[in-house]
Parts: C-alpha cells; structure tokens; sequence
C-alpha cells in the first residue's frame, strides 16, 4: 500500500515538472517566434521605408533636372533670338548638346526636345472673333482704290485660312474621301469656333450637337485644347489621331497663336505642302532639303527664300499673309531617368518676338 502510494506520488511529481517543463518550452518557443515574426516585419519596413527614401530622394533630383532642363532651353531660345530675329531648324534651341547634357546631370539620362508651334496651322485662326472683325472694319470712309475693311492686303484672312485648310486636308496622307469631306469638315469647324449660331452649308451648331444620342453644346469659340477637334461633327478619331493607313492632323495643328502665319523654317513638310496649290512632295522635298544646310542659314532670314530653292517651281507664290520666319510658341518635353525610373515634363512656352520676354503658359510633369 505504501509502495502504491509512493509510486503515485512520484508519478504525480513527475508529471507536474515534465508537464510544467514542456509548457515553459512551449512558451519560451512562442515568445521566440513572435520576436522572430516583428524582427522580420520590422526589416521589412525598414527596408520598403529605405527604398521610398530612396525613390523620393531620385524623384527629388529628377523633378530638379527637369525644371533646369527647362531653364536651359529657355536661356537658348533667348540667346537665338538675340543673335537673329529670324527661327530655324539650325538654331540651338533645335539641336541641344547631348554631351554637354551628360556631364551637367551625372548618373541621370536627360532627354531635350523641343518642338516650334510656329510652324504648326493655327486652329483658332479659321475664322476671326468679332471683336476682330470690328477692330479691322473701324476707320474713316473706304476711299476708291483703297483697301476693304477686314482684309490684309486686299485679301480675306478667313478665305486663305479656309483655302490652307483644305490643300491641308486633302493632301492624301488623312482620313478624307475627296473635296465634299474637306469642305464639309471645314464648314463644321468654322461653325464650332465661330460665335454666332448659323449653320454653313455642310457645318454644326448647337442643334446638331444637342440631337445626339449624347448631347452638348457647340462650343462658338476658340478650341481650348487640339483634342476637343473630336467634339467636332466629321472630326473622328482616325482622322484625328490616324491609323495604320493614315496620319493623324493632330501632329500639324496648334491652339496658339494670333495672326495665322506659319514659320516656314520649321512647318512640318505636310504644312509646307498646303500653303499653296500645286505643291507636291517632291517641291517640299527641296525645301527641306534647302533649309538644312548651314550655308543657307542667312538665306532663311526672308520668308521668300523658297523662290531660291533648287527645283522649285517659280510660278508658285506663297501668300505673304500665311508665311514668316519668326516663331513665338514652342513645346518643351523633357525626359529625366534614374536607374529605369523615368518622369517627363511638358511645358508651353510664349517668345515675345518684340520684347523677348518669355512666360511659360503651361507645365505638367508626369
């Protein structure tokens, strides 16, 4: 009895050490893994904290290599103006040092482009405000012989822009079918920008845009940005934007501008081909080809140049009214990259071509 009693008794303290033992292993076990689990969360965050440090100091240094880039195309456009009055491809605004670039901004890949809104139809200039019209028809009686009022030169700014619109839109490289379609697309254009509410021919006001399926109003002024061409009526995407067949107009249109003209020096060949009828691509051909060579530099000075171009025809004139040398809008876009991290700014800037003071009309970084 005693022996069984003895027995039990060992067999309960045995059974509390072992049992008190295995919880204390189970506790110091737990107490291990859950410092384990914070050490490792904690390393974890320590380590997404570094690279977010990191990844702000770069975005830091990319937002300030963008906004000296921008200032460095500014200082060229203000030293081009002041060593000539006249733009062209040539000048140093048009052909950055990409050496020099490297070695102002190390360890970071800068790209400058920078694009002449000169040299680009200006959209809002289809047809004239009235306030324009007005400023134009004011003045002392039309004596015989003299100029009509609203016309430059004895001609109808809103006609030539119509005309250039046209040759533009049927060059062949866009989404138009013929004529009627060119005509038609100008008509509702001119109707959109203009300010009153009657209808040409083939064009859209407010009653046209307010019977579709979603309804709008005509907008009867100038477009605020090139994309709003697809409120347009006929102004369709692939016509704006292209497709595999064709060129998008996007590319050849600007919203900036005043007077209509269009720096020769810098159009786009498309441009180029519109300013007059006849022109072909084998004409702009040798106007392009004139304007990029360095000893023609002086020649670009006069908006006339091209009567001097080899194989250019010598009975077609441009119209004085649509054609310059000065620019005044330019589009910046510059590229700042960090080890593949990659940001880009776009900026428009306005050159007073009489007092040379520059104002940035916009900047977005994305």
């Amino acid at each position: 009895m005693r022996l069984l009693q003895k027995k039990g008794i060992r067999h309960y303290i045995h059974a509390v050490f072992v049992d008190d033992s295995g919880m204390a292993l189970l506790m110091t076990l737990a107490a291990i893994s859950f410092l384990v689990a914070v050490t490792v969360d904690l390393a974890t965050s320590v380590n997404w904290q570094m690279q977010a440090s990191r990844g702000l100091q770069e975005s830091v240094r990319m937002d300030e290599a963008l906004i000296s880039g921008l200032n460095l195309v500014r200082a060229s456009l203000f030293a081009d103006q002041r060593k000539q009055q006249y733009d062209t491809l040539l000048d140093g605004w048009n052909t950055p040092d990409e050496e020099a670039l490297r070695t102002l901004f190390a360890g970071m890949q800068l790209s400058v482009h920078v694009q002449d809104m000169s040299g680009r139809i200006q959209i809002n200039q289809l047809v004239g405000s009235k306030k324009n019209k007005k400023k134009q028809s004011r003045g002392t009686r039309r004596q015989p012989g003299s100029k009509v009022p609203g016309k430059v030169n004895g001609k109808d700014p809103e006609k030539l822009q119509r005309e250039l619109w046209i040759r533009f839109l049927l060059s062949g490289k866009f989404a138009v079918e013929g004529q009627q379609e060119a005509v038609a697309l100008v008509d509702a254009l001119s109707d959109w920008l203009d300010e009153d509410d009657n209808e040409r021919d083939h064009g859209a006001e407010s009653g046209y845009y307010q019977s579709l399926e979603t309804p709008y109003v005509c907008r009867n002024g100038p477009l605020q940005y090139p994309e709003e061409l697809l409120l347009v009526k006929g102004f369709t995407r692939k016509l704006v934007y292209g497709d595999k067949e064709h060129e998008g107009i996007i590319d050849y249109l600007t919203i900036y501008g005043q007077d209509g003209k269009i720096n020769i020096n810098t159009a786009p060949p498309r441009v180029l081909q519109a300013l007059a009828p006849g022109v072909d691509e084998d004409m702009v051909g040798a106007l392009v080809a004139f304007r990029k060579e360095k000893e023609n530099l002086h020649a670009l000075e006069n908006p006339q140049w091209y009567r001097h171009a080899p194989d250019f025809p010598g009975d077609i004139v441009f119209d004085g009214n649509l054609v310059t040398t000065i620019s005044s809008y330019f589009l910046v876009t510059i590229t700042a990259d960090i080890n593949g991290l990659e940001e880009t700014g776009t900026a428009f800037l306005y050159r007073d071509p009489q007092t040379k003071e520059q104002q940035l009309l916009s900047w977005r970084v994305d």
